[in-house]
């Protein structure tokens, strides 16, 4: 099986993503660390906690939030095999290609983060807790590629089955995640 362009486009999107608001992280962390040390008196610059573990990381490992549009979506796309309608499969696309820059986005700021700490601290990385929002994002990533609606529309009449399929799963998400 090879990639398609799309799929391609959106790795390297996704990577150019993650990398930017790592070093976007690791810079604004440095420019905060410096302020709090040198100017220390400027409001709100002196209280930030740069040494407490990054708080978004609790934050993705409960991701209620991705699992919860996750399931939904996987329903929607079942609904959406079900009718013809290209404005629905465009914005199931958009959604999903969204949803899984932005879950990246977060991914790197957390990234950027721990490697603050590990440079200013010596914390260790704990990737363990971002397991949950990892699969999420893997399964975002193939809703937006491999298991795109216009992709599933291609199999036909067999994708009234795949629709099906796809509102059973649904409510599986929501309770497996």
């Amino acid at each position: 099986m090879t990639v398609s362009q799309g799929s391609l486009g959106l790795l390297k999107v996704l990577a150019v993503t993650a990398l930017t608001f790592a070093v976007g992280t690791l810079v604004m962390l440095y420019v905060i660390l410096l302020l709090a040390r040198y100017g220390a008196n400027l409001p709100m610059i002196g209280s930030l906690p740069l040494s407490a573990p990054p708080e978004m990381v609790p934050l993705l490992a409960d991701n209620r939030l991705f699992t919860t549009l996750a399931a939904v979506h996987v329903t929607v796309s079942g609904l959406a095999l079900l009718i013809t309608s290209n404005t629905i499969d465009m914005g199931l696309l958009i959604v999903s290609k969204a949803v899984t820059v932005v879950i990246t986005a977060l991914l790197g700021f957390v990234g950027g983060h721990m490697a603050f700490l590990q440079i200013t601290e010596g914390t260790a990385f704990a990737l363990s807790p971002l397991t949950p929002v990892l699969i999420v994002l893997v399964g975002f990533w193939l809703l937006s590629t491999l298991l795109s609606v216009p992709t599933l529309r291609q199999l036909g009449n067999l994708r009234f089955v795949v629709a099906v399929a796809l509102v059973l799963l649904g409510p599986m998400v929501l309770v497996a995640l």
